[in-house]
């Protein structure tokens, strides 16, 4: 079997207005990789772009990393992400090429799993059929306060859900707040309404579960170190990426005064490599990498099992679409210190609306993991149609 075509599929869809700390979404967008063969066969990959323009990471896919690729055979999937890396090391070992390396290697190995009609997670070497997931919400959105929080909250966790993640963070009066310099600054919130949320959310949950909250490192590291004490008495369990990961000295700060906070993150590392030095400086209780940003399968499995030797959990990021959900999942599933994963609760047509079956959980909200060969998943390529862009 030989690669034949690697081609970009971009898709757009227009959502319902929401914010984090660092922007405003009105649309959701994917960029889907699909790799070709000489067979019947073909794979399906989603490269996570963090809402860049989705031209420039279809000619990243299509024009720099397919000649890498074309005519190779797809189930060389180690040597190929070794091929891919290499040729672009003085451009691409983080950014956007990587996060395309990422979606190419999830379609490798959708390939790999239908030539062996087997789920992807069984390939890996099976763990569970079922990945634990903590609710994703919580946004800023237009005239949504406090009591609507509180319903969001309350539907999570009638729904099934144990822990639960808000945003947080978007407050332009904190000096140094990232959010100053984004290009806009609508559904803004005061330092005390972010922690009344926090609180919000904590008497809807009771006593029961964890409750995360989501910076998007948009906070100065002074800032979270203030705020310390107010996460604990608001009963705020784990925090995600509150200031960037290139600020090491400023994450063993946190490391160390947030106490029974665990620290998060983090999703925007790309590479095993960086993820372990992070951990070897214990900058993370929780390592949270992202399938179509990290690396792809192969690479986020490196960091997962590098994180069980450094007796860190794993906590898969997953915004995206449904590949990259169902990818996730399958992942997830093939290791021995996944703690949860990401379970997205915003409207989200390009993961909900694109697939023939739902992704299926028990009443928990423990997914049960597809078992289709490859990703799983059957996609509805009538329905991608009508939110292709390209």
């Amino acid at each position: 079997m030989k690669i034949t075509a690697v081609k970009a599929i971009g898709l757009r869809w227009e959502c319902p207005v929401m914010s984090d700390s660092m922007s405003v979404c009105r649309a959701r967008q994917a960029l889907w990789i699909k790799v070709e063969t000489d067979t019947e066969l073909f794979g399906i990959g989603e490269a996570f772009c963090y809402g860049s323009p989705l031209i420039i990471g279809k000619y990243i896919v299509e024009e720099q990393l397919a000649p890498a690729i074309l005519g190779e055979d797809p189930a060389d999937i180690e040597r190929l992400w070794q091929r891919m890396y290499w040729r672009n090391v003085p451009n691409g070992r983080t950014g956007l090429v990587m996060g395309c390396i990422s979606g190419i290697d999830i379609a490798l190995w959708d390939i790999l799993g239908k030539a062996a009609k087997l789920p992807i997670y069984r390939l890996l070497g099976a763990h569970s059929d079922r990945v634990p997931a903590y609710a994703s919400g919580g946004f800023y959105a237009p005239s949504k306060d406090i009591d609507g929080l509180k319903r969001e909250i309350e539907n999570y966790r009638d729904q099934g859900y144990n822990d639960i993640k808000i945003k947080i963070g978007r407050n332009p009066e904190i000096a140094g707040n990232a959010v100053n310099y984004t290009a806009s600054t609508e559904f803004s919130v005061c330092y005390e309404e972010d922690i009344r949320r926090i609180e919000a959310a904590r008497e809807i949950m009771g006593n029961n579960g964890r409750l995360a909250a989501d910076i998007n490192a948009a906070w100065p590291v002074e800032a979270v170190l203030a705020a310390a004490g107010d996460f604990r008495r608001a009963g705020l369990n784990w925090l995600e990426e509150p200031i960037l990961f290139e600020d090491e000295e400023g994450l063993r700060q946190l490391k160390k005064e947030l106490l029974e906070v665990s620290l998060m993150g983090y999703e925007t590392t790309q590479g095993c490599k960086n993820f372990v030095r992070l951990m070897k400086k214990n900058a993370m209780d929780i390592v949270q990498p992202d399938i179509g940003w990290g690396g792809g399968i192969s690479e986020l499995r490196k960091i997962s099992l590098a994180a069980q030797g450094f007796s860190k959990p794993v906590s898969l990021h997953s915004f995206g679409s449904c590949v990259h959900f169902a990818a996730s999942l399958q992942l997830a599933a093939s290791l021995p210190n996944t703690e949860s994963i990401e379970s997205e609760e915003n409207k989200n047509m390009l993961k909900t609306g694109l697939v023939k079956t739902p992704f299926e959980h028990d009443g928990h909200m423990n997914f049960f993991v597809p078992q289709l060969p490859g990703l799983g998943i059957e996609i509805d390529w009538d329905a991608a149609e009508k939110l292709r862009v390209f």
